[in-house]
């Protein structure tokens, strides 16, 4: 300690008086301030070189809305086979295809095919009424694929009030793996059916191909 302190005399003379009998501890403090910020500096410089920014989280929310009372109405008249919810005819304007679960992937190309397995026919009158077509990502709860795909598809009209759109979401019976599907649907007239959840066994009673 004495030689360290021999070493070091001409920066402890330069300590005030009170402190110089403590210069040992002085200078084991000052010691460890600059290592700690020697550290720092090495390690957000290692951080710019080396590190990866993490992407920005997705923002599902504007990816997922579809705002209905932008779409135009059905450039063509009705088909042959038309479909009914709950004895309303109606046009399909929105399909929303997502596989429940994360083991299968969906392509749009496959929509006719799937809703054809639904219900027999609905694939048909889709392919009549040329809706836009969506794919979501995997969802792994029926009731949360129904509640997002109502609070994204925006019909304009205020809740309570008379309506011509109808939205449709559930999981099919049919398809397997299972297949969640949301449909948005056009009917002529205003109506107060609103949002239709469905339970697998439910769209062969509430949903029907009827020849007009």
């Amino acid at each position: 300690m004495d030689a360290i302190q021999e070493k070091l005399q001409p920066l402890i003379d330069l300590l005030p008086e009170t402190v110089r009998p403590y210069w040992w501890g002085f200078f084991l403090v000052a010691g460890l301030l600059v290592v700690l910020i020697l550290l720092g500096l090495i390690g957000g410089l290692f951080r710019r070189v080396f590190g990866k920014r993490k992407a920005a989280p997705e923002d599902w929310a504007k990816k997922l809305r579809e705002d209905l009372s932008s779409y135009p109405p059905p450039a063509s008249p009705p088909g042959k086979n038309r479909l009914t919810v709950y004895h309303v005819p109606v046009r399909i304007r929105l399909v929303v295809l997502a596989p429940a679960g994360k083991e299968t992937e969906i392509g749009s190309s496959q929509a006719e095919a799937l809703l054809n397995r639904v219900i027999p026919g609905l694939g048909n009158a889709a392919s009549h009424d040329r809706p836009r077509v969506r794919v979501w990502p995997p969802q792994l709860s029926q009731q949360g694929f129904a509640t997002a795909f109502f609070r994204h598809t925006i019909t304009g009209t205020k809740e309570g009030q008379p309506s011509p759109w109808v939205l449709v979401a559930g999981r099919s019976q049919f398809n397997s793996p299972a297949l969640l599907l949301g449909l948005a649907l056009w009917a002529d007239q205003p109506n107060n059916l609103g949002h239709v959840s469905l339970e697998p066994h439910q769209w062969l009673d509430v949903l029907r191909i009827k020849e007009t």
